[in-house]
């Protein structure tokens, strides 16, 4: 089975058409055709639906896609075999919303400054997701919340610590963190999230009973409710995240609490180099910010 027809397979999905297809990959029309049929004679089934207009991959042609695309990153990593230092081909990684502005992107544009034929595929989602990506193969790794012992079937490396603060609005009449959790609205952030389940352990853990009025899907959600004084909230103090003037951060009596960020891999996958160069990027941009 010829490698370049199945990167003809995979352009077709990519782009939507043969023309655009033939142009993106510097072809004529008539040769993607060819590909084609030279490679449903092979497979003796139809890749393309070609009662419609344009012609559209069919279910089995759809399926052909995703088998291309893991045979493309085989090859890939053959390729950079003869370069241990180079990485080529096409990867997967994800990363949590709250790490993204100011610690994956850079460290993702630093990778691929680094290594310019990697094709950086990207997902941001919350940790349980990612780990479920990472676990079932469909990302190569993320940057995530330590799952801890609840995944030993990942591999996880050591991005960063960050602990764990009560954040009121900068109007607050009062410093005093019990005082605030008893007599303020409480605003959590997904209650799915590894990170809640630890808030409500500290909170079991302290006898403590908060108003629950709103929940919110992402940091920067808490953060402005927080700002606009409608509530309290706890989350992590998240590395190299400029300080709001709006917001004031009180450390949690009785607990030394935080939030680990780990880099998330397979124990057993072919991507042990890029989860190596990528753990590196992100220590380069933790070092050139402290």
């Amino acid at each position: 089975m010829n490698l370049r027809f199945l990167r003809t397979i995979i352009a077709i999905s990519q782009t939507g058409s043969l023309s655009a297809a033939a142009q993106s990959l510097g072809l004529s029309h008539s040769a993607v055709s060819l590909q084609i049929k030279t490679l449903e004679d092979e497979l003796q089934f139809q890749i393309l639906d070609r009662t419609r207009r344009p012609p559209a991959l069919t279910g089995e042609g759809m399926a052909l896609v995703e088998h291309a695309r893991r045979m493309e990153d085989v090859a890939s990593d053959i390729r950079a075999l003869a370069d241990g230092q180079t990485l080529v081909g096409r990867v997967a990684i994800g990363a949590v919303p709250s790490t993204l502005s100011n610690l994956a992107a850079p460290a993702l544009a630093r990778l691929h400054a680094g290594h310019p034929d990697l094709r950086i595929e990207f997902t941001s989602a919350l940790s349980h997701r990612l780990i479920d990506l990472v676990a079932d193969g469909t990302i190569d790794c993320a940057i995530v919340t330590d799952p801890g012992a609840d995944e030993p079937e990942l591999a996880t490396m050591p991005i960063c610590s960050e602990p764990y603060a009560l954040l009121v609005s900068a109007d607050a009449a009062t410093a005093d963190a019990d005082t605030l959790l008893a007599t303020r609205p409480f605003v959590w952030f997904d209650r799915r999230s590894r990170l809640s389940q630890q808030i409500e352990g500290y909170f079991a853990d302290r006898g403590i009973r908060v108003q629950t009025v709103m929940e919110v899907d992402s940091f920067d959600g808490v953060e402005a409710l927080v700002k606009n004084d409608l509530g309290v909230s706890i989350l992590p103090r998240r590395v190299l995240t400029p300080a709001d003037p709006g917001i004031r951060h009180i450390a949690l009596p009785g607990t030394d609490m935080s939030r680990r960020v780990v880099l998330a891999s397979r124990l057993v996958s072919s991507r042990g180099a890029l989860v190596s160069h990528l753990g590196d990027a992100l220590t380069v941009v933790l070092a050139n910010a402290a």
